[in-house]
């Protein structure tokens, strides 16, 4: 089974999301449901799920486990809970955001090839690398770049629970994207050109 994990990274502004529905089920966060329906919408944040839900939102809607009560609607489901020990800060829920959930929530939903797409990590120009910056519930272009170190070992430990899923980063300009030092000996990654994505499923799952 394959699935989409759209971040909200700048990589991702002008690509047609679309294109991907009849190739596998797309996992959204936060802000994306401004743009587009998702098949899985996954919000950490009180606020946006709020949002999503004030704006009429018609899908489900992933969030903690903690905020349910807020929101006494079936829409509103929780996130899957770990299935390792949270014995340190990065492998504790409430310090993994949307993306990261949303990641989770496909791979306990059975997909075999995970597809990530947005997920920049790094900041632009040393500020927030973020489509929806400057908006409603979002920090301005001021604000300064996120320290991606919990989101690297927080996907390491995706990658070696998960050893039999496929993970795909997708990037423009793969090339010239800063990946991981840590990540270069996991068997199950791999890196593609984000406009070549669906020429990459063509050649290699077809």
């Amino acid at each position: 089974m394959i699935s989409f994990c759209v971040g909200n990274g700048e990589s991702r502004k002008n690509y047609n999301l679309e294109q991907l529905r009849d190739i596998g089920k797309i996992y959204g966060s936060n802000a994306i449901y401004r743009d587009m329906p998702v098949d899985y919408l996954c919000c950490s944040d009180k606020r946006m799920v709020k949002e999503a839900i004030d704006s009429s939102y018609k899908g489900i809607i992933y969030t903690r486990l903690d905020w349910l009560s807020f929101f006494k609607t079936p829409q509103v489901k929780p996130f899957p809970t770990f299935s390792w020990k949270e014995d340190v800060k990065w492998k504790q829920t409430f310090h993994w955001g949307s993306g990261l959930h949303s990641a989770y929530l496909a791979l306990r939903n059975n997909c075999n090839i995970l597809i990530m797409i947005g997920h920049d990590f790094w900041g632009i120009k040393n500020k927030h690398n973020n489509l929806y910056k400057n908006t409603h519930n979002y920090e301005s272009s001021k604000h300064h770049a996120i320290d991606p170190s919990f989101w690297i070992m927080q996907f390491e430990l995706l990658f070696t629970e998960f050893l039999e899923t496929q993970f795909v980063f997708c990037q423009l300009d793969i090339k010239d994207w800063k990946i991981p030092a840590s990540w270069q000996n996991f068997p199950n990654v791999q890196f593609q050109e984000l406009g070549e994505l669906v020429l990459f499923f063509e050649k290699e799952f077809y």
